[in-house]
């Protein structure tokens, strides 16, 4: 019986990989967001600064949540997620009385994702995920924080807005990185107050996104604005699925624990045996 729970850790894991997802699902009756039309574009000065204001500054986090994948079947569970700026990711299904079953470990150079059920365990370097473009911790980390970054850079900030450009349609703001990866661009779009609401990722040529994040509930904290719910639906080697994740209160710069310990009787898999998942 394949685990539920390495697919939803692996799930998570490819999310954080924009090459790797082949074709954002759209809902029947709804549009997918574009990001070319749209009005002309120019480079973001005061845009930029509106955004960038929202954005506050921290070094640990914690929370506790929920997590649902509809991939074929469903599951839900609830989780904790830690993280330490630029360092690491930790994010813990406990779906009965708070018990760890499974937990997902990014590092800046390394995967893990554990299945203490059927005590086995992938442990990858990222570039497994990533196809050569130079995603780092720190941009995972913005992407599951619903901050707009810089590809390899970090996040958005008045140093690095000359590389972005602005435009708008109706209210919203995008704000597109110029430099490209593999045909690929990117955007993040915002409401009209400064709130993000989706990231997009779109083919050379193309009108529409390969593959979309939605943000909702964003929230100012004490570090700044912060999206407590996050949507994706995607095909993974020809298999429809979708997944999201919605936040309780996030918890700033406190002692946060980061357990990459494994067990030494569980089994290792290699990539392959469990990419094999949902080719099957």
């Amino acid at each position: 019986m394949k685990s539920r729970i390495v697919i939803l850790c692996t799930f998570i894991a490819v999310l954080t990989a924009c090459g790797t997802v082949k074709k954002a699902t759209t809902q029947p009756g709804t549009t997918t967001t574009t990001t070319t039309t749209t009005a002309p574009e120019t480079t973001a000065n005061a845009p930029c600064d509106a955004v960038i204001a929202t954005l506050g500054d921290w070094q640990t986090m914690q929370t506790g949540g929920n997590i649902k994948l509809s991939a074929g079947s469903n599951f839900s569970s609830s989780v904790q997620v830690r993280m330490v700026r630029d360092e690491a990711i930790y994010i813990s299904l406990r779906p009965v009385l708070g018990i760890e079953v499974g937990k997902l470990i990014i590092t800046a150079d390394s995967l893990y994702a554990v299945d203490k059920v059927h005590k086995r365990y992938i442990a990858e370097k990222v570039s497994i995920l990533t196809s050569g473009i130079p995603v780092t911790v720190s941009d995972v980390q913005d992407m599951f924080l619903g901050r707009p970054f810089i590809i390899g850079k970090g996040t958005l900030n008045k140093e690095l807005q000359s590389q972005v450009t602005a435009s708008n349609k109706g209210n919203t703001l995008i704000l597109t990185p110029k430099e490209r990866y593999k045909g690929y661009g990117y955007a993040f779009t915002f409401d009209k107050n400064n709130r993000i609401t989706s990231l997009d990722i779109v083919p050379a040529g193309s009108t529409t996104a390969a593959y979309q994040v939605k943000y909702g509930d964003v929230r100012s904290t004490t570090s700044g604005n912060i999206a407590h719910d996050i949507k994706v639906d995607a095909t993974i080697e020809k298999k429809k699925m979708a997944f999201s994740l919605d936040y309780k209160k996030v918890e700033w710069n406190g002692k946060v624990k980061i357990d990459k310990s494994i067990s030494t009787n569980y089994k290792r898999m290699s990539a392959r045996d469990l990419f094999s998942m949902f080719s099957n």
